[in-house]
């Protein structure tokens, strides 16, 4: 596959209309991607609106989204949007797909499913649109003749945001899909998503502007309850009128979570200019009195705060490790590694070949961006998996060091 560049001029507007019309002479899709508030806010908001335009669609979203994007999943139970979880429901409904949009993800290996997808969908060569905004690292296309719409953006959901005007100024008479509130939602927590809530924004003049549309549709079209005999009161943290609203939701943790988060916090350990966090299973023997597993719904939300936590507490940027499965259902360790909010010097995404030259054959696959990157390996015993991090260490302190250069 070729890695991804971005896409501008009239070769980004030849593949949007090329997109667009697509879109409007399917009658089935089927969407996937990376799972995480941006790719699953893509997905929910363009699936939405073909919805209102009667066409079938399918969501592939193996497992639950967490209880912070949990009205996400309400979304989608109640527009009666077919979500599927394992290959079986995929392979089920393949003969249907006249239409398969991938969002917001690098590269093949993290694709849910993308093996078996390939071999009894692609292999047939329906329309595929690709939809994204990572370059760099392993990035790259996801098939050898899709349409891309591969663009500098802080979050997939600018790309889907122009998809949708370019749909509704052609067709004005159809459903306007930014007076469809789910739809504003979608496209909102997927920008707060990508940009830690606004605070890491990488084209201010793009977040300002959608952020300032969605924002004010969201209020206009926002109606308070009040209480009667039948209803109660509309809940006004769990009912979204603005933007703040939605941050607010996804930021929240229980007070159990709250003594897991401080917990793990103060577990965090400083190498040079660089936070460390190690939540592999030795950590979580020490702290289950106070957590639950790692790998459950409960602790998906802490870790989306200790990620970001960890290159706060160095200023510069963190590295966090943790046990886990990719998108092909195979046990691997995550190395995820961000940037504090207020630096930006270093590109995280130089670190790969790093990476790859320490573990050579165990090494499974990542990216990302400048300013967050995830990386995975094959199981290996801690010890050893420390001891090469070791490296990482050396290495990215001594980019930071010297600048980036």
């Amino acid at each position: 596959m070729k890695e991804k560049k971005p896409i501008n001029g009239s070769t980004w507007e030849t593949n949007l209309s090329q997109a667009v019309s697509v879109i409007n002479s399917s009658n089935s899709f089927l969407f996937s991607g990376d799972i995480d508030p941006d790719s699953v806010g893509s997905m929910l908001s363009l699936s939405l609106y073909l919805n209102q335009l009667d066409k079938k669609v399918f969501l592939i979203i193996p497992d639950t989204l967490g209880e912070n994007l949990d009205f996400f999943e309400k979304i989608i139970l109640y527009n009666s949007i077919h979500i599927l979880r394992n290959q079986e429901e995929v392979e089920a409904i393949k003969d249907e797909i006249e239409t398969v949009i991938f969002c917001d993800t690098a590269n093949t290996k993290l694709v849910p499913f993308y093996p078996f997808i390939s071999e009894c969908i692609l292999s047939k060569k329906p329309k595929v649109i690709e939809i994204d905004h990572h370059f760099g690292a392993d990035s790259e296309e996801l098939t050898d003749y899709g349409i891309k719409l591969f663009r500098n953006a802080n979050a997939n959901t600018e790309i889907i945001g122009t998809i949708l005007e370019t749909l509704y100024n052609e067709h004005p008479e159809g459903p306007n899909p930014f007076s469809q509130r789910n739809i504003i939602l979608g496209l909102i927590t997927g920008m707060l998503g990508d940009t830690v809530g606004g605070k890491v924004i990488h084209f201010r003049e793009d977040y300002d502007r959608w952020m300032d549309k969605l924002g004010e549709q969201l209020k206009e079209i926002t109606r308070w309850r009040g209480s009667d005999d039948k209803r109660g009161e509309d809940c006004r943290t769990e009912k979204f009128g603005d933007p703040k609203q939605i941050l607010d939701y996804l930021n929240r943790l229980t007070e159990d979570q709250e003594v897991c988060f401080n917990l793990l916090s103060s577990r965090i350990e400083i190498k040079g200019k660089m936070g460390f966090l190690n939540l592999l299973p030795s950590t979580y023997q020490e702290t289950k009195g106070s957590c639950q597993e790692f790998g459950s719904d409960w602790f998906v939300d802490i870790m989306s705060f200790l990620v970001n936590a960890v290159p706060e507490k160095s200023g510069h940027a963190g590295v966090v490790i943790f046990e886990g499965k990719n998108a092909g259902g195979e046990d691997c360790i995550f190395i995820k590694v961000r940037r504090a909010v207020d630096f930006s010097g270093v590109d995280l995404r130089t670190g790969e070949d790093k990476i790859k030259e320490l573990f050579g054959d165990l090494y499974m696959g990542g990216g990302g961006h400048a300013g967050a990157v995830s990386f995975r390996v094959h199981l290996l015993e801690e010890k050893e998996l420390l001891a090469r991090l070791e490296n990482i260490f050396d290495f990215f302190n001594a980019s930071i060091e010297s600048g980036g250069n």
